[in-house]
């Protein structure tokens, strides 16, 4: 039997019961424009619903495995990097379709510029429903996720520190999305793999600072890819689990980027970044969730409680009673900056 060499590029992915979004995903990198590169399925259903999906591409790329329970969806991931092989990997959600340039972008910023760990485009949202564009404030299809502040494809190369702090302060892009970016196989693995820290919030962002701050990180304003946004989108009913990233993100990142020569700096950061988000995604529930009982309020009253959220309190009380004066305080901060 001929030895086949490694893969570039492992796609890895993790999926639950959502046959629709991981076909039309699978769809996108079937169309990449390089080829070289294997597709890592880590199925959580017990009843392997994606394995026809899967399987019924008849690709030796594509590759299915179903996972013995359901894992979660971090642990899920990190089944999919064990059983990938490439020097590049991309977590990619299952439904976070791809543009047919990604990987050939990627590919050649990492020609350009070698030896960095990560290399990362941009994005757009697209909203299925005209339902759920409403929620998010959003056009119904695709919505631009690239900076203003910089044209069509410009590139910057980020040492570590440069890349953790502009990613916290939204320098780089106003949204950033783990599945336009690929990151070294070697990096990913000394640092931990796909961040667990008993939650998926934020999740994405914890993975891209993290795998940023080992050897630094090439971006492209590009998008490469985009987020679907549709009604089964997590985070709209999972309201124990913002206590969890509140107390646990900030902690966890410590753990993994206090060696940084500007931690002290990053770690402020970190904490606003997390205010604001909370803040934010708060109101939202408020307005929109189906769950707005006690659950809502007991993570409220907890999240609070923290000492780095207590200065958050007024900022979230105008943001739920007086949005428009709250987004109009806001526009004025920034133009004074």
């Amino acid at each position: 039997m001929p030895v086949h060499p490694p893969p570039f590029v492992s796609f890895c992915f993790t999926t639950f019961k959502r046959h629709d979004h991981l076909l039309a995903t699978l769809n996108s990198i079937l169309n990449q424009t390089f080829t070289d590169y294997e597709v890592i399925v880590s199925d959580n259903d017990p009843e392997q619903s994606a394995r026809v999906v899967t399987e019924g591409f008849s690709n030796p790329k594509f590759k299915y495995f179903p996972n013995p329970e359901n894992l979660g969806m971090k642990k899920s991931f990190n089944k999919s990097l064990e059983r990938s092989s490439g020097e590049y990997i991309v977590m990619i959600a299952d439904d976070d379709p791809v543009y047919p340039d990604m990987l050939q972008t990627l590919v050649n910023l990492k020609t350009k510029y070698p030896g960095y760990g990560m290399y990362l485009g941009g994005c757009d949202w697209f909203c299925t429903h005209h339902e759920v564009a409403k929620l998010y404030g959003l056009k119904v299809g695709t919505n631009t996720c690239l900076s203003n502040n910089h044209d069509l494809n410009y590139t910057e190369a980020f040492t570590p520190d440069e890349f953790v702090r502009n990613i916290f302060s939204f320098k780089i892009f106003p949204h950033y999305l783990w599945s336009t970016g690929m990151v070294k196989r070697e990096v990913l693995i000394k640092k931990g793999g796909v961040p667990d820290y008993g939650t998926p919030f934020l999740g994405d962002y914890a993975y891209m600072s993290i795998m940023g701050s080992h050897s630094g990180c090439v971006t492209i304003n590009r998008s490469l890819g985009c987020q679907t946004l549709h009604n089964e989108n997590f985070g709209r009913n999972q309201n124990e689990q913002l206590v969890i990233a509140a107390k646990n993100f900030p902690e966890y990142l410590a753990l993994k980027m206090s060696h940084l020569k500007d931690w002290h700096i990053i770690k402020i950061q970190v904490q606003n970044f997390v205010g604001i988000w909370l803040v934010s995604h708060l109101a939202f529930l408020h307005k929109y969730a189906e769950d707005k009982g006690q659950s809502l309020a007991k993570a409220e009253k907890e999240i609070f409680a923290i000492n780095y959220m207590q200065k958050f309190k007024l900022k979230y009380f105008i943001k739920r009673k007086f949005p428009i004066l709250h987004d109009q305080l806001v526009k004025l901060k920034i133009k004074l900056q």
